[in-house]
């Protein structure tokens, strides 16, 4: 079955701010017609963009629904329980949030760190057989986030020979559960993490992934009350089949490390832990596994400080705070544990990331497209969401980003377009600030103004920061407008020596900036227009009080007829009796 990619874009949402590809860490968007659109053939599913964007126009696919639909269809279905529950529900008693999560009908409530214990045993084997000198395991890339695997395959296919063919602890767990309850038995996972959703579409061994949030609604829809911890006696938890060991660790950076070294004592195994893809970029960065004088595994976190700052978490908890809660549960964990172990390979099916090579003449025409035409108008400055201007140029070539994306260019259009059309108004044109500065002007207002002003004009075009009641008495009408109860368009004729100059005066913003448009009434060609304008008026206004007499009239004569005709059918109705 096909569903809707884990995260999504709900356009008539989106605000065209950009903000999701600035924070997008492989920058997997689209903006067309102005809508920024995910990638799925790039995206790693991280859900970053879900939790920055300010509008809400990124989503994560709600599959409560589905969840709920398979309670319907299945006689058992069993909670796969992800271990950073510790730091998202720290404040409820873990033995009421199982009993909670059965009330909604599920047969159980499973750790998915049952599943990261068997993945940790076996992990505990390669290091193993890394330290006996087996060459192929000179370097291991952790599996157990999905995120970091989806990265690895797409943008560093190089690497991705030495991610671990272990199953993820969600995968593990599901396999665990079906092997020990029955494979007819339904597994939903309940989580941080929006990347899970792809493991249940890609594995049959998983029915269904939802979040944290997606939990709290469910139980508020219900009415369930999640019951405080200490508000009863303290009990086991209840998890089927017991409770997990050291996996429990896992949802923080170093965590899966330590729950390795809980089945691998011995050393001979490098091992360091890279939370944040950003980090992960930078760790594998130039990595050369060949080099290594030592076997090395890598645990890849996509999230920074790992799983507990997912962003399918809705605690509001600091990260400091969620961190500790977890390592106070694990704390009361089992070092081990020992179960058989269900197969146990198997990592995400992923494409690697094709891009053609784009050649210097094709940057620099995209370059071009946007004003920049030489290395001194890149600016870098990332409004566009692109850390310098050559990568926005490649995303415009690949069809990912449109050139009004370039706020340098868009202003320099704009400004362009504004000083174009000041230019070519035949009247005056004058804009000033809140302390009656010159902001721009045009060249038929310092006509306007005399033979000083034009020569002012000359040596600095547009009168940039003059002194505008130096220049004229329109000022005060400025002043005007510009008082922040003022109106906001002033229509005056101000008499200037023989001239009689019109003026109109509005504001641009608010007690900031204004604008005047000033005309010589009394020059022969405005005078034709002015007369002409005027005439116009005039005819106009005859020709309506002539259309309503005349209406008045037709309906004066409409009421007289109707009158007499009644008038005439009355004396017929009278002789017609008479007869």
């Amino acid at each position: 079955m096909q569903y809707r990619s884990p995260v999504y874009t709900e356009k008539t949402q989106c605000q065209d701010c950009y903000k999701c590809i600035r924070e997008c860490p492989v920058k997997a968007i689209r903006v067309e017609g102005g809508h920024a659109t995910i990638l799925t053939d790039l995206c790693v599913l991280c859900g970053h963009c879900v939790t920055v964007c300010p509008a809400g126009a990124k989503r994560v696919r709600d599959d409560l629904d589905r969840a709920r639909q398979l309670l319907r269809l299945k006689d058992r279905v069993f909670v796969s329980l992800a271990p950073s529950f510790a730091s998202e529900f720290a404040e409820i008693d873990p033995a009421g949030l199982v009993r909670a999560i059965v009330s909604l009908g599920f047969a159980g409530v499973s750790e998915t760190a049952i599943g990261a214990d068997l993945v940790s045993a076996e992990l505990a084997e390669d290091f193993r057989r890394a330290a006996a000198g087996d060459r192929g395991q000179r370097l291991i890339l952790s599996s157990a986030c999905p995120v970091a695997v989806e990265y690895v395959k797409r943008y560093r296919p190089e690497l991705a020979p030495y991610v671990a063919d272990r199953a993820s602890p969600l995968l593990a767990h599901a396999r665990f559960l079906r092997a020990r309850f029955g494979d007819d038995v339904g597994v939903v996972f309940v989580g941080p993490c929006v990347a899970k959703k792809r493991e249940a579409d890609v594995w049959g061994e998983i029915d269904c992934a939802i979040t944290f949030g997606d939990l709290r609604r469910w139980l508020e829809e219900t009415g369930t009350r999640l019951p405080r911890a200490g508000e009863g006696p303290e009990v086991d938890p209840g998890f089927v089949p017991r409770r997990a060991a050291k996996g429990a660790l896992y949802p923080v950076d170093g965590g899966m490390i330590e729950s390795i070294r809980q089945y691998a004592p011995g050393g001979g195994v490098r091992a360091m832990a890279a939370s944040g893809l950003g980090m992960i970029e930078r760790t594998l960065r130039g990595l050369e596994p060949e080099t290594l004088k030592a076997p090395l595994f890598l645990e890849l976190l996509a999230c920074p400080g790992g799983c507990v700052n997912g962003p399918g978490a809705c605690a509001a908890s600091s990260g400091a705070a969620r961190r500790m809660s977890l390592l106070d549960y694990a704390e009361g964990a089992s070092a081990v544990l020992d179960e058989a172990r269900p197969t146990m390979t198997g990592t995400l099916p992923v494409d690697p990331v094709e891009r053609r090579e784009i050649g210097e003449d094709e940057l620099r025409a995209a370059l071009r497209q946007v004003g920049k035409r030489d290395a001194r108008d890149e600016l870098n400055c990332g409004s566009c969401g692109y850390d310098t201007c050559r990568g926005f140029a490649r995303a415009m070539v690949e069809g990912r980003a449109e050139r009004t994306m370039c706020v340098s260019y868009m202003r320099a259009l704009a400004q362009k377009k504004a000083n174009g059309l000041i230019r070519a108004i035949p009247s005056g044109v004058v804009i000033a600030d809140a302390g009656l500065h010159v902001i721009e002007c045009n060249e038929n207002f310092a006509r306007l103004m005399g033979d000083e002003i034009v020569s002012m004009y000359e040596a600095r075009p547009g009168l940039e920061g003059a002194d505008l009641a130096a220049i004229t008495d329109l000022s005060r009408l400025f002043r005007d407008v510009l008082a922040g109860d003022g109106p906001e368009v002033i229509e005056r004729e101000v008499r200037d020596g023989k001239r009689i100059l019109h003026a109109t005066v509005f504001s641009v913003e608010r007690g900031e900036c204004a604008c005047g448009v000033v005309q010589d009434v009394t020059a022969p060609q405005v005078r034709r227009d002015r007369v002409i304008k005027q005439t116009r008026r005039v005819i106009d206004k005859n020709l309506a009080v002539v259309q309503k007499i005349a209406f008045l009239l037709g309906e004066n004569a409409a009421e007289t007829e109707a009158t007499l005709n009644s008038i005439v059918e009355s004396f017929a109705a009278d002789e017609g009796d008479e007869s």
